[in-house]
């Protein structure tokens, strides 16, 4: 195997014939095979991660496949010959969607049924897969290893879609489905199920209580996932090109990409990257949203949206945040652990964590899809505003800067600076009432903003008595930004200067800019703004 060329599919024979990379990750199979008491396993982690990889890994590993683990760890730690039937489901690809869940799976179990010849009588996909258990276990006077990928998909797909009443649907049909695990537990050698909701005890696998999950097991940390070692192991022929070509040391080289692609971690000590990303990077040689772009999360970002968050630095959370309860009163904290959005940053203590965006791919990314929602901007509009406002920063064009910020702010719906509900009057009749939206509003749109431009908000950046709203470092300059809802854009100013936010920054050589920006509900935008270069406390 080389180190420039990268799998595009996820199968280990194909990886291995192509002279792909295939980063080893056979030490977690054999630490799974060594647990002989309790051989059921589950593992949540986010889309493209290399989860089916694994699964592929465990199949030809059961199937005795030795040739395709020359090299590997595994290859002189177990006994071969010890091979056992192999089912194998991935609910991506059961056509689900066209031909309705329980059909699917009933032909998913009958498919598997005919690739051993084995005549199945059952029509229901649950009956059909304990007969064929059982079935194929006496064929081969062996145990039966299942493997199913993506087990969470047909519930995923119709939440993504909006469809809550078919996600619980196909809830109920799935648990149903899987807890012919249960009662046969006399047929089953090894049972490993992947997916990226860790859809709790209660629904899904109230039934499968006998399962080991592995999703936060530090043990099992890194089983999906490019640790750093792996990359300079695997990867150094691109990361030589790249250092190459960009002039930098491999170190430097290691740190742009850390920036951007690592930071993913299930206990807050072990870090890896984004396997995807890596690979197209690797690849392209081109820093760019590659994970992200390739499956936008639409229904978290209205979810979140609905809600009016947009602040996802250090939230506090603990591991009760990875069970996902009621499929009607989503909690799009647990999604976003879930689903990759948000990782563990620190240990806290008491199995509660602080949790972050995991590395600069998302954080953009993610920021640009919430910021487009509250906008209702079109993906080209707000890709050229950004370019816009950022080259103003670079280019020290700070009137420029402001009146962009103007402009975007004149073309937002007049509805998004009122907030209404409902209330009930004296005589006991329903009325909507209305109230001008609070600082926060105006905090959203400017904290995605400056989080797009590469920029902290207040919620990282503590200073003198207070915290700064916003401030934006480049290559020449440093702009320290105050924000006041209905007051002048020189209060804005005077808080700066009172809680001396700019000493934060005496050490840096750089000119530093104060900037005050006066937002008002009457004109539903910035009303006023000053801008004043800072010349130290003399000032």
């Amino acid at each position: 195997m080389h180190n420039r060329k990268f799998p595009t599919v996820h199968y280990l024979p194909t990886i291995i014939e192509s002279g792909s990379v295939y980063v080893d990750k056979t030490q977690f199979v054999v630490k799974l095979l060594e647990n002989t008491a309790k051989p059921s396993f589950f593992l949540s982690r986010p889309r493209r991660f290399g989860k089916s990889l694994f699964v592929s890994t465990l199949e030809q590993v059961f199937l005795g496949k030795k040739d395709l683990f020359k090299g590997l760890y595994i290859y002189d730690k177990i006994d071969w010959t010890d091979t056992y039937p192999v089912i194998r489901f991935s609910l991506d690809k059961i056509q689900f969607a066209s031909l309705g869940l329980e059909t699917a799976l009933s032909k998913a179990v009958y498919g598997a049924a005919k690739s051993y010849d084995i005549p199945l009588e059952e029509t229901n996909s649950g009956l059909a897969f304990r007969e064929l258990l059982e079935k194929l276990s006496q064929q081969h006077q062996k145990k039966v290893v299942v493997l199913v990928d993506e087990y969470d998909k047909p519930i995923i797909h119709y939440l993504e879609n909006d469809n809550t009443e078919q996600a619980e649907t196909n809830r109920d049909i799935l648990k149903s489905f899987y807890g012919v695990l249960k009662d046969s537990g006399q047929f089953l050698r090894f049972t490993f199920i992947t997916g990226v909701s860790r859809f709790s005890k209660v629904s899904i696998f109230s039934d499968l209580n006998y399962f080991t999950d592995l999703t936060l097991d530090a043990r099992y940390a890194t089983i999906c996932g490019f640790t750093e070692a792996e990359i300079r192991q695997y990867c150094m022929g691109g990361l030589e090109d790249l250092a190459e070509k960009e002039g930098k040391t491999i170190d430097e080289v290691m740190e742009k990409i850390k920036n951007w692609y690592n930071g993913f971690s299930w206990n807050a000590i072990d870090f890896v990257y984004n396997p995807y990303s890596t690979m197209l990077f690797m690849d392209k040689q081109t820093f760019d949203d590659y994970w992200f772009s390739s499956g936008t999360p639409t229904f978290l970002v209205k979810l979140i949206n609905k809600n009016s968050k947009y602040n996802f630095e250090n939230v506090r959370v603990s591991k009760a945040n990875y069970d996902w309860y009621d499929l009607r009163h989503l909690d799009y904290i647990s999604i976003m652990l879930q689903t990759g959005y948000l990782t563990f940053k620190e240990d806290l203590g008491d199995d509660y964590f602080k949790a972050s965006y995991p590395n600069r791919e998302v954080e953009k990314a993610f920021s640009t899809m919430l910021l487009q929602g509250y906008t209702q901007s079109l993906p080209s509009e707000m890709s050229s505003t950004i370019y816009d406002l950022k080259t103003c920063l670079e280019k020290h064009d700070l009137e420029g800067f402001v009146k962009i910020l103007t402009a975007m702010f004149k073309t937002l719906p007049p509805q998004y600076f009122t907030e209404s509900h409902e209330i009930i009057d004296r005589e006991g009749n329903k009325k909507m009432v209305s109230k001008a939206v609070g600082e926060s509003f105006y905090h959203a749109i400017i904290y995605l903003i400056f989080n797009i431009l590469g920029g902290k908000m207040n919620v990282e950046i503590s200073a003198g008595d207070g915290r700064i709203d916003a401030v934006v470092e480049t290559k020449t300059h440093i702009y320290i930004f105050e924000f006041k809802k209905d007051r002048t854009a020189k209060a804005a100013i005077k808080q700066i200067l009172d809680n001396k936010y700019p000493d934060r920054f005496a050490l840096s050589k750089k000119p530093i800019y104060l900037i005050g920006l006066s937002f008002s509900l009457q004109k539903r935008g910035i009303n006023d703004y000053a801008i004043l270069p800072y010349q130290g406390s003399s000032v």
